[in-house]
């Protein structure tokens, strides 16, 4: 039971990282293109775009299954796969990305504040939960 409770919430989380990250991208996306750099988006854009992120959260998910302590380690390997990920099917699958600089920078910008934006915004409770216990610890330690 305790194994169930445990994966039905690795998948909410999922869900939630996917939700967030979606709605920043979207965001991020519609700002870039009214300066001119990306095209405007539509149905299609905004299907891939929501394609690219589950992939994204899917591999997220399967990675939390791995033990890995280093909270260094975490962020690469997980910003590296969002790097991965959006590379490959930005130029192999949906062939929406172009080779200019502005396009580069803007596209590096915007997965940086999405990314930071989307770890901030879905493991907040996360943080509030260890500062909770952190503060009980303490209590605990000073009777």
């Amino acid at each position: 039971m305790k194994r169930k409770v445990e994966i039905l919430d690795r998948v909410i989380k999922a869900l939630a990282s996917f939700t967030i990250s979606y709605a920043f991208v979207v965001i991020a996306y519609v700002l870039i293109s009214n300066m001119g750099i990306f095209d405007p988006i539509d149905n299609q854009m905004a299907l891939q775009l929501m394609c690219i992120c589950l992939v994204i959260a899917a591999i997220h998910f399967v990675l939390g299954f791995f033990e890995i302590t280093s909270g260094f380690w975490f962020c690469l390997l997980y910003f590296g796969v969002v790097v991965a990920v959006v590379l490959f099917m930005g130029i192999v699958v949906y062939d929406f990305v172009v080779m200019s600089a502005a396009f580069i920078v803007c596209l590096a910008g915007m997965l940086v504040v999405v990314f930071a934006g989307t770890c901030l915004i879905a493991y907040f409770d996360d943080w509030k939960k260890v500062q909770e216990i952190n503060k009980m610890i303490q209590q605990n330690k000073e009777l």
